[in-house]
């Protein structure tokens, strides 16, 4: 009876409702308030506790992955470093990260791929890679892809590359500009070429328009994919498209 009395009093929602003597719809609204109260205390900071990855789930919103996620499953994190990610290892024998890419072509889907004084050397491509979240130096968006090898280099740093699944090429390509336009003082890429030149180096192409990202650092990294709730993600997502008057999210069906 004494657990019973002191969980009472912990429930905010039922002392509102007794002080102010609220019934009806106004205790429904007390009701639904406390339950989303408690599901941001969970959220943001039981869980995060928890598993170690802030934030602890994120929603899959491209169809980058198809095959494996769908557009809106949740993706339920877990903090992760570099040695708890599963993937192919190579250490190369500089400070930075450069490889090239077998088939080299953006329309095929990428085989090998070749670390310059990297060992090994050569690397397949596969699906046995760790699914990770990262944070893209691009626009501070949340990517979720595979890593297909983790790097260390000559000073000891930690790097991954990775990959959509239903993507042909890294993250970490550099593409060739077919088409430039002249905008003020700068040229603009309008129109990228099937060749892919080199890898996107880290940090100095960071703002090369034919990259998508560059090597993700150990840091970078929010937590590596535990397991995923089908489709549920679908709700936030609609409902935010509906105020965002159609720009919510891009790929608005399943892949």
């Amino acid at each position: 009876m004494g657990i019973r009395n002191m969980l009472k009093k912990l429930d905010l929602a039922e002392w509102a409702k007794e002080k102010y003597g609220l019934t009806g719809w106004q205790a429904e609204v007390i009701d639904a308030l406390y339950g989303l109260f408690l599901a941001a205390i969970i959220y943001y900071g039981i869980l995060p506790l928890l598993l170690g990855a802030n934030p602890p789930a994120v929603i899959v919103q491209s169809c980058s992955m198809a095959g494996t996620f769908q557009v809106g499953d949740i993706i339920v994190l877990k903090g992760a470093s570099f040695n708890d990610i599963n993937a192919p290892l190579v250490k190369v024998n500089s400070t930075v990260v450069n490889f090239s890419i077998l088939p080299n072509s953006r329309s095929e889907q990428t085989k090998q791929i070749v670390f310059q004084n990297g060992d090994p050397r050569v690397l397949n491509v596969t699906r046995k890679g760790d699914v990770i979240v990262y944070i893209s130096p691009l626009n501070g968006k949340q990517i979720i892809h595979r890593v297909i090898a983790r790097v260390i280099t000559s000073d000891g740093k930690h790097y991954f590359i990775t990959k959509g699944d239903a993507n042909n090429i890294p993250d970490q390509a550099k593409i060739e500009c077919e088409e430039w336009i002249n905008e003020g003082s700068y040229l603009r890429c309008i129109k990228l070429s099937n060749r892919i030149t080199k890898t996107c180096q880290y940090p100095s192409d960071v703002g090369w328009p034919g990259c998508i990202s560059s090597p993700v650092p150990e840091n970078d990294v929010v937590g590596k994919a535990i397991f995923d709730i089908p489709l549920i993600g679908q709700i936030k997502l609609i409902i935010w498209d509906i105020i965002t008057l159609g720009h919510g999210y891009p790929d608005k069906v399943l892949c």
